[in-house]
Order: structure tokens, then sequence, then C-alpha cells
């Protein structure tokens, strides 16, 4: 008889002040049935007693980075110390269900060439698994897994994106050069969402990164109508903030412009996917997205 044995997790946690969320997140995660794994966390500078607590914590890999590096670049250097075929990346304000590992290792497993993510609940919102998967536009990075080798070719999250929108651009140029992104409706997770933020507020961050993903990775047909409306968005916001960082946002994109072009002739060559179908696909995932919103706000 062929045993066939499990692969090695690596699960990469990005913390920033959260020591209030990360004991109930180790039970969630010390209660998983798969095996094996690993549990690195990757602290971008605490200062509420994340660390203090962590040393206590024998079973987590504790890399402090001494400054706040954002999300994705603290995800590539948990990434780089990290031993599995597999990475999962997560946030500590996600709860996993035991079972959940087990079935998204399955997913993988049937689809090598796929980022696969749970399907991400409300707490306390009732699950409805069921048997499949489904291609979308981008999953959530707050519990997304992907094999080492494909993560390897895609080169991880964008460097220049501090938080927010990295998940969608990394899903975004995964279809773009020939990988699949699949949501996993057998298996889910709880997230808070925005438990782990910090308390600052974003919108510069969403206008900037929003703006050099469409620049870097869509054809200019759906660039040219997005950045019009974003700038109408943005001169509204800022007509009622008044807050300089909403145009610092498209100033950053300009100076940056001349390296985006250069990345975007670069992903060009590699490009293995379809444009045209991502563009369908995140009119898609945005459609889905709405009537979500609309069936939780009426209930």
């Amino acid at each position: 008889m062929i045993i066939f044995s499990q692969p090695l997790v690596s699960l990469i946690l990005v913390s920033y002040n959260s020591a209030n969320l990360l004991p109930d997140f180790l039970a969630a995660i010390g209660a998983t049935t798969y095996a094996p794994y690993e549990l690195i966390v990757v602290d971008n500078a605490s200062t509420d007693g994340t660390l203090a607590y962590l040393a206590g914590q024998t079973q987590v890999q504790v890399i402090a980075s001494g400054a706040n590096l954002g999300f994705g670049r603290a995800c590539n250097i948990g990434a780089a110390a990290a031993h599995g075929d597999l990475l999962v990346f997560l946030n500590p304000d996600v709860r996993v269900t035991p079972g959940w590992l087990d079935r998204l290792v399955a997913s993988a497993r049937a689809c090598p060439d796929a980022l696969i993510c749970p399907t991400t609940l409300y707490p306390g919102e009732q699950p409805r698994p069921v048997a499949g998967l489904r291609q979308v536009a981008a999953i959530p990075g707050a519990a997304l897994l992907v094999w080492r080798n494909v993560w390897d070719d895609l080169g991880g999250f964008d460097q220049q994106m501090f938080m927010y929108w990295e998940d969608a651009e990394l899903c975004w140029r995964a279809w773009l050069l020939g990988y699949r992104v699949l949501a996993d409706l057998g298996t889910f997770v709880y997230h808070q969402r925005g438990g782990s933020a910090g308390g600052r507020r974003w919108d510069a961050e969403r206008v900037k990164n929003s703006l050099r993903t469409y620049l870097k990775l869509m054809r200019w047909r759906a660039v040219v109508p997005f950045a019009l409306l974003l700038a109408a968005k943005t001169l509204l916001k800022y007509g009622h903030t008044r807050d300089p960082a909403l145009l610092a946002a498209w100033a950053w994109n300009g100076r940056m412009l001349g390296l985006t072009m250069a990345e975007r002739r670069a992903l060009r060559v590699r490009r293995r996917g379809d444009p045209a179908q991502l563009e369908q696909r995140v009119h898609e995932l945005a459609r889905r997205l709405r009537a979500e919103r609309r069936q939780r706000s009426s209930t």
C-alpha cells in the first residue's frame, strides 16, 4: 500500500497591535485537525504587548520586523522564512474552524495551479458549505492558500503596497499569468474584518493601490473609465475631508508611473491569461458582492 504524506503547510500571520486578538486566534489554530503545519508570525512593530504575549507561545516562530511594513511586505518576509510546500496567509481577526485546513489542502492538491481561499463569513453568520470550487476574480488575503512554486513564480505581494488591494493585485496578476483563483465553497472561516487595521484611516491607501493595480494590470479600455471615476470620487471626498493624503495618492502614482509601466510591459511579455476574461470576472465579483451586501442589509 502506498501512503501519500501530507504536505507541510506554513501558516503566516501578520500582526500589528493584535494582542487582544491573538488568544482566540491561537486557540482556533490549535484546534486545527490537519497536520503537519508550522505557524510563523511577522510582527509589524507592535506597541501593545503583542511581542511579549508571543514570547510565551513556544509553538510559534516570531519574526519582529522592527518597523510597520504593511501587510504585503510582512507576508513576503514570512514566506521567505517558511519551510512549507503550501503557504497560507492569515489575519489575526480570522477564526478558523477545526477541519478548514484539511479541506483546503485537498482542494489545493486537486488544483495545483490555483490560489484558493475558504469561504469567509462574518462572526455569527450561519455556514452553508457545499462541495465545489468557484472561479472568482480575487480572494481575500485574510486566509489565502498558494503553492510555494506558484508563489515564487508570481513574486509575492506587490512590495509598493502598504495595505489594501494587495490581495486583489496578486490575484489579478495570477489570472494574467495563467493561474486560477478559486473560492472553496466546502470550507469556511470567520473574519471579523478590520480588526487588525490599527485604527488608521485608509482611504488614501485604497486610492493609491487601486489606481496602481489598474495601471499595472488592466487593459486601457478598463483603466481609463476606472481612473476617471476614481478621480471624481477622490475630489468629492477631498471636498468633505480636506485630507491631503487623498491628493498625495495621485501624486505618488505619478512619481511611480515609470516603474508601473515597466512592470506592465514585463507582465505583458509573460501573460498567458485572457485580460478580457479577467475583466469579466471582476465585473461578476462586483455584482455578487453588491448582491450579498443587499442581502445582509435586508436581514
